[in-house]
């Protein structure tokens, strides 16, 4: 990616089924293969049938749709974004045996990191 190329390189699917059980086979299919889920899944009612005994309702039969999103992005471009922040803890009262996570420097260092990362960005 050239210095000031906006572009961010993705791949989008949607995949579809007619139960969970084939969404979730096709879901863990595409997971294996790099994809990764954009969102919850959705439902759609695709069909209705009203069945009836005589002049009465019996029952309706509902047909449905299941569908998630799916995206892949380009691995050289998700390494250049990805923000990395050590894990940083202190001893008090110079106590080796008790840890305490230094959250003010973890976060310190990730704001630091993103600065940096929005100004490569910008330019």
């Amino acid at each position: 990616m050239a210095r000031g190329d906006k572009t961010i390189y993705m791949e989008v699917m949607i995949i579809s089924s007619s139960s969970v059980d084939g969404l979730n086979t096709k879901i863990n299919t595409n997971l294996q293969n790099g994809w990764k889920p954009l969102g919850s899944h959705q439902v759609v009612r695709s069909h209705s049938q009203n069945r009836f005994r005589g002049d009465q309702l019996a029952d309706t039969i509902h047909q449905s749709v299941y569908s998630i999103t799916m995206i892949k992005e380009d691995p050289v471009i998700s390494e250049i974004n990805k923000i990395e922040v050590d894990i940083a803890y202190y001893h008090p009262d110079d106590d080796e045996r008790i840890r305490v996570y230094d959250e003010e420097g973890m976060r310190e260092e990730f704001e630091n990191k993103l600065s940096k990362l929005i100004r490569v960005n910008a330019e």
